[in-house]
């Protein structure tokens, strides 16, 4: 198996797993429009991009970065 079919497999895996996230996200319920971490309003743009958003902007960069770390350092 050459680079250039790891890398095909690698990208079939990624779309198959994106298509399967979709698919997840698609039966989820529309969001309460009140972040599930600070409990204010969830932006309105945030909410027409994405109807199922739990958290604000501000509160999902944070979560975003704490997983970052969290990667990073193996826990």
């Amino acid at each position: 198996m050459d680079e250039a079919d790891v890398a095909n497999d690698r990208a079939e895996q990624f779309i198959a797993e994106a298509l399967k996230a979709a698919r997840l996200k698609k039966n989820e319920a529309p969001s309460t429009g009140v972040c599930r971490s600070c409990e204010e309003l969830i932006e309105a743009e945030r909410l027409r991009i994405n109807p199922t958003a739990r958290l604000c902007a501000e509160c999902a960069a944070e979560d975003e970065a704490s997983r970052k770390r969290a990667h990073r350092v193996g826990g």
